[in-house]
C-alpha cells in the first residue's frame, strides 16, 4: 500500500476486501474460494435491509468455490451473495452455473459475459470469479510447471510481456517454445 504524505489527513469512506485461497483436492480436483466483502464509514439508506445500512456494517458479502480440473475446466461453481443491498441479488446466484464446463484460457472473460449476461448477473459475483480464475492459474502453478517440463506449451504463453514467445525469459526457460520476431507467420504480425 502506498503511504500517504504526512502533511495529507484522511478519512476512511469505503473499505473493500477480497482473498482467494487455493486447494489441490484428494480427488485431483482443484477448489480456489473467494471472499468478497466491503463496507462503508456513514449510514446508507436502504429500504431492503430495514431502512438503513449502518456504518462499518458490512454492505455486501458473497463468496465463491471455484471447482477445475487439470485442464483449467470448470467442473464445479458454487456461489453464495451472503449480504446484499437489494432483496433481489441473491437471484442472482443461479446463472453463474452457466460458467460449468468452460475453460480457463485466452478469451474467458469474454466468453463468461457471453454466458451470464450483465442483467441477470451480480458485478461483483463477476468480478470475484474473474479474480479466481487468475487465482486458479498461481495455485495450479508448480503442477503444471511439471507438465510444461515434459513438452507441453505453456499456457502463458504470449499472455503477457514475460511471456511473449520472442521475449528473454521464454528463450532462457522455455526454448523449445521461443520464436523470433521474424519466425511470426503473417498473421500473427
Amino acid at each position: 500500500m502506498v503511504s500517504p504524505s504526512l502533511n495529507n489527513e484522511r478519512e476512511e469512506l469505503y473499505f473493500r476486501h477480497i482473498d482467494y485461497v487455493g486447494y489441490r483436492r484428494t480427488d485431483g480436483l482443484w477448489d480456489i474460494e473467494g471472499h468478497f466483502r466491503d463496507r462503508r464509514t456513514v449510514d446508507c439508506p436502504c429500504i431492503d435491509r430495514g431502512g438503513m445500512i449502518a456504518a462499518g456494517e458490512t454492505f455486501h458479502e458473497m463468496c465463491l468455490t471455484l471447482t477445475i480440473d487439470d485442464d483449467m475446466v470448470i467442473r464445479g461453481l458454487d456461489v453464495k451473495i451472503e449480504k446484499y443491498p437489494y432483496r433481489q441479488c441473491p437471484v442472482a446466484e443461479a446463472v453463474f452455473k452457466n460458467a460449468e464446463g468452460l475453460r480457463i484460457c485466452a478469451g474467458f472473460s469474454k466468453e463468461l459475459r457471453r454466458r451470464i449476461p450483465q442483467k441477470q448477473a451480480c458485478t461483483h459475483l463477476f468480478s470475484l470469479l474473474i479474480g479466481a480464475a487468475n487465482a486458479a492459474f498461481q495455485t495450479m502453478a508448480q503442477v503444471r510447471m511439471m507438465k510444461y517440463c515434459r513438452g507441453v506449451r505453456p499456457d502463458p504463453l504470449d499472455t503477457c510481456l514475460a511471456w511473449d514467445s520472442s521475449g528473454e525469459m521464454v528463450k532462457r526457460e522455455w526454448p523449445d517454445f521461443y520464436c523470433r520476431k521474424d519466425e511470426f507467420s503473417e498473421e500473427e504480425k
